[in-house]
């Protein structure tokens, strides 16, 4: 509930710092040629205030956090809610104020976390039910943020990679769904999209829909290099943040009354498509130009390192891909009875797939979103099908990328200390570790089993004891140990993933 509060008020500071932005825009261009300069000014100050709180007080409250997040799990980096939490809020506000393409999204998801650790201390709970508070802080972050409960709760399992053991996705659950009661109390319970005159997928045109998830993996794949090579370019030449959010702030201020679309989260562009408002006879090359402008403008946004999430940058990049493939094939094949802005819903969860690898939740998320159940089947072919040609391309998923980007940079303040470090290990079926004696693991050096919670009970192991799934295995590491065997470790107590590419 905690989360849910704070994601409401975030959501609100958010809606009233984006149209104060407009609203400005306005003013400021109806003076003339001096007020365009003056609105490109506002918004370079705006993005350097962001990129130099986040720089100056808070790193990891760059992006959308949710690589933190994920690595705060692995017992790789720490949360400092008292700092991140203000310096999370006060930079989104300034960065989406500027009009940056940025969603509130990704940074409710961290914000949720702190407050799952914030809670957990509170309540002086056991530390090995941190990770667990913390991640179910996460996903009720997303549920409040999309009115979205069950998409939430699949989040903590799909995507931050908890084992499904009943404290767990208990947790989680209840997490989710008392974070969107919150919100829908004060929020109200209408869904996020409104389709108009939905109809189901016909028979027939299922092959589009099989085209548009392929098409779709190339928007996600095409997002990710684009994103992480621009973050590369800023970090090769060294440019801080708040030269990089000064430098696009400016752009994306003057985007807020010349190309609005491109600003913001573009929640307005995807409830437009999907209400049908947006016509497709008015040009295809327009539809064509506004996803390329928000690709382009939402990886420019997020490699500044200002606080802000992708979240729903891709989902409206999904819903054009999908409302443009939808439109091509209704007028080259109109007896089909295909809807563009039915094909919008499948491409907002076909491209979050490609780009996030996480379909069930991307799946779940536009249903509970549009209350739509007749698409389910359409959603989960579309979504399955960019997943799988984004794995078999081996495109690394964008959290993935952005979490070993992170791990690998040097003189962190927030690394792990020189003392051992324990590690909370649940044992998933299948993986490297189920059935295992501890003799036979293979350990990196400096690491050591040092007891296993099995069925309510603590075994103290030795080099006999077999590890069984379900356990939870506690292992000490050395802090003079490298991030890679931390990682090595976690990787062997998770299950293989499906179509995982060799």
């Amino acid at each position: 509930m905690a989360a849910g509060l704070v994601a409401v008020l975030y959501q609100i500071a958010v809606n009233w710092a984006g149209g104060l932005g407009k609203y400005v825009a306005n003013v400021f261009t109806g003076i003339g040629f001096g007020g365009w300069l003056l609105l490109a000014l506002m918004g370079a100050l705006l993005g350097a205030a962001a990129g130099w709180i986040t720089e100056r007080f808070a790193p990891e409250a760059g992006g959308s956090g949710i690589p933190h997040v994920k690595a705060v799990l692995m017992n790789m980096r720490r949360i400092r809610a008292a700092v991140l939490i203000p310096v999370k809020v006060v930079g989104g506000l300034l960065s989406l104020g500027a009009g940056m393409s940025l969603g509130r999204e990704g940074p409710t998801i961290q914000i949720g976390a702190s407050m799952g650790q914030v809670v957990a201390k509170l309540g002086r709970a056991p530390r090995r039910s941190f990770p667990t508070l913390i991640a179910s802080g996460a996903g009720a972050g997303l549920a409040a943020a999309f009115n979205a409960p069950l998409a939430g709760f699949l989040f903590v399992m799909e995507e931050l990679k908890r084992e499904m053991s009943p404290m767990t996705y208990g947790a989680a659950l209840i997490a989710s769904v008392s974070s969107v009661f919150v919100s829908r109390t004060l929020m109200g319970q209408t869904t996020a999209f409104a389709l108009s005159n939905p109809q189901p997928i016909p028979l027939r045109a299922l092959p589009f829909v099989m085209l548009l998830g392929v098409v779709c993996a190339f928007v996600g794949i095409g997002f990710n290099k684009l994103t992480l090579g621009l973050i590369q370019i800023r970090e090769k030449l060294k440019a801080p943040r708040w030269i990089a959010g000064a430098i696009v702030g400016a752009f994306a201020a003057i985007f807020l009354k010349s190309m609005p679309e491109l600003t913001g989260g573009g929640h307005g562009i995807a409830e437009s498509i999907l209400g049908g408002e947006m016509d497709y006879r008015a040009g295809l090359w327009l539809i064509f130009a506004m996803l390329v402008g928000k690709l382009v403008m939402t990886s420019a946004s997020f490699s500044t390192g200002v606080p802000g999430g992708i979240f729903a940058p891709i989902l409206v990049m999904g819903a054009l891909t999908g409302y443009l493939l939808g439109s091509i094939a209704t007028i080259w094949f109109p007896s089909f009875g295909i809807s563009p802005h039915v094909f919008a819903t499948i491409g907002m969860a076909a491209v979050l797939s490609a780009s996030v690898r996480a379909p069930l939740t991307g799946v779940v998320l536009i249903v509970e979103m549009t209350q739509q159940y007749s698409l389910l089947y359409a959603l989960l072919l579309g979504a399955f099908i960019s997943y799988i040609l984004a794995d078999v391309l081996k495109d690394e998923p964008i959290y993935e990328a952005l979490l070993e980007r992170d791990l690998h940079k040097t003189g962190d303040a927030n690394q792990l200390p020189d003392a051992a470090t324990p590690l909370d290990l649940p044992v998933e079926p299948d993986s490297y570790m189920d059935g295992r004696r501890i003799r036979d693991l293979k350990l990196p050096p400096g690491a050591l089993v040092v007891t296993i919670e099995r069925e309510g009970g603590i075994i103290v192991p030795n080099g006999s004891t077999r590890i069984r799934y379900g356990d939870h295995v506690t292992v000490l590491l050395a802090g003079d140990q490298s991030e890679a065997a931390t990682l090595a470790l976690h990787d062997a107590a998770r299950a293989p993933m499906p179509y995982q590419a060799e």
